[in-house]
């Protein structure tokens, strides 16, 4: 059976670790890709991942790649606030002919939790190309979905789901989506506010995921967030936090269903060990479930010590290029971790 031509759009912290993983897989071939950054242009695409060279040079025109006959188009962009350019992007590849698996956007690991037009435009676009489409992540993607919809099957009644994301983000190498989450700004407080669960952006994807595959309807979601300051300046996930600015975040997105709070996803996020020491501790994700039974299962990731920012962009990206034979394998259209086979580490054991 014929390898998978791949392509690599973009070729960031996430994209290097995909990028690498596909020329290690003997069932992928890795055809083109992508960069920003015009200081990769002709820069050997293996080499920059790690790997070796592999005579595949990096390139920054996108229209040779628009261009360019693959199977598959691994679209690790960096999306978030920019839905229209990301929705340009995947649908002309998509309409080109090429499938697509995203983590750019994680809104769109479900597409009907965007409202408007948007699942519309992607199956239109799979539809002329006779293409396929998944979007996936690991929190939002794995942790708030996989997991939770894994073990639903164990359970009579669920009174409520909890979700937890547990992380440092000091060493996130990402100075630009550090800032944009507010770190470092002063603090400010926010009550809780109810929204509907399209406007919760990539929150409300798997709390509608979650709610439609156990047949249930969300009535409104609960935003809430708490605050904390870091207690003294630092240098942390590219920027400069000083003392009394925000160094910390607990937020949390609430599904009502049946008039209570039946799901809630929450993110502790921290910039060092030293914020926020009463708010949970860990690295990795934890699931909880109040119900008939009651169940804990907690997931902990770079246990040995590991960086575990980018032990997790790796796990993302290994989500992302696992699901790549089983997406080319599916019929046209839009395909939710609902609609394919359990995505698995084909290749894994070496």
């Amino acid at each position: 059976m014929a390898a998978l031509k791949v392509i690599q759009w973009a070729t960031g912290t996430v994209g290097m670790q995909a990028m690498k993983a596909v020329t290690d897989l003997p069932h992928l071939e890795l055809v083109g890709a992508l960069a920003y950054d015009s200081a990769k242009h002709g820069r050997d695409a293996g080499e920059h991942c790690g790997a070796a060279a592999s005579g595949l040079a990096i390139t920054t025109d996108r229209e040779a790649i628009f261009a360019m006959e693959a199977d598959c188009v691994l679209y690790m962009a960096q999306g978030e606030g920019k839905r229209e350019q990301v929705l340009d992007d995947v649908c002309r590849l998509l309409a080109s002919g090429k499938n697509v698996v995203s983590t750019a956007l994680t809104e769109l690991i479900y597409p009907e939790a965007c409202g408007g037009d948007v699942a519309a435009r992607l199956e239109e676009a799979c539809r002329k190309g006779g293409t396929s489409f998944h979007a996936t992540g690991i929190e939002p993607g794995w942790a708030s979905e996989v997991l939770p919809l894994a073990m639903s099957g164990l359970f009579r009644r669920i009174d409520h789901l909890l979700v937890q994301e547990l992380m440092d983000y000091s060493t996130y190498p990402s100075a630009d989506m550090i800032s944009s989450m507010g770190f470092g700004a002063p603090p400010e407080p926010v009550p809780p506010t109810s929204i509907p669960v399209t406007m919760a952006g990539a929150f409300g994807a798997p709390l509608m995921m979650v709610a439609d595959a156990l047949g249930a309807t969300i009535e409104e979601v609960i935003y809430e967030c708490e605050v904390a300051t870091a207690p003294s300046a630092r240098d942390a996930g590219g920027i400069r936090i000083e003392a009394g600015t925000t160094a910390g975040k607990r937020y949390r997105f609430s599904a009502v269903i049946n008039g209570r709070k039946a799901m809630t996803i929450e993110h502790v996020t921290r910039m060092g060990d030293d914020i926020a020491p009463d708010w949970p501790q860990g690295r990795g994700w934890h699931v909880t479930v109040e119900g008939t039974p009651s169940m804990k299962l907690a997931c902990e990731i770079a246990f040995h010590g590991e960086d575990a920012n980018d032990q997790a962009c790796l796990a993302t990206a290994m989500h992302a290029v696992h699901a790549i034979a089983p997406v080319c394998a599916a019929e046209p259209g839009i395909r939710t971790f609902l609609d394919l086979p359990q995505i698995v580490g084909r290749g894994a054991f070496g």
